[in-house]
């Protein structure tokens, strides 16, 4: 009951795409395509099958010649650093949101979070995070900051897009 009121949100921070893979469509094919179109390598980048959950080829590329997968092993190696920076960018940005200085809102507010790593088909993690703002004591006072759950959503978003790692 004491964190009921305080702003929180549910994020999901995913890898970036290193070719096309097979996948389970939402409502249909794998990968429907109308204008059937092939990559360099003259493979088909559609697929129409409707795999199984237990369908081996999940997560496998269309074409393994055009698939990224130095891209696809740096980015299992920097997650964790991927994730610090995040963390980082994301006091900064709800400090400049409450147009404080970052050292001024460790005053004024504390970001709580829980996260999961999941792999995806494709083999790549990604994060679900239950992210909340408290007080700067924790949870047991509000944070004293006017942001909501809208505001901890943008400065996610805003985080997220702005971390980079240069490899």
């Amino acid at each position: 009951p004491s964190v009921a009121t305080h702003p929180a949100t549910f994020a999901t921070l995913t890898a970036p795409s290193f070719g096309h893979v097979h996948g389970r469509g939402r409502k249909g094919p794998c990968r429907a395509r109308r204008d059937k179109p092939t990559c360099p390598h003259g493979r088909p980048l559609w697929c129409l099958r409707r795999h199984d959950p237990d369908d081996a080829r999940l997560g496998q590329p269309l074409c393994p010649d055009c698939y990224d997968y130095v891209g696809h092993v740096l980015w299992q190696w920097h997650v964790p650093e991927l994730w610090r920076r995040f963390r980082i960018r994301l006091d900064r940005v709800l400090a400049a949101m409450a147009g404080v200085t970052g050292r001024e809102f460790k005053d004024l507010a504390r970001l709580a979070y829980t996260k999961v790593g999941e792999f995806q088909a494709r083999g790549l993690i990604h994060f679900h995070a239950i992210v909340r703002l408290d007080g700067p004591k924790g949870p047991t006072g509000p944070p004293l900051v006017d942001l909501d759950a809208d505001d901890l959503d943008a400065a996610i978003d805003t985080a997220a897009a702005d971390v980079s790692l240069e490899v």
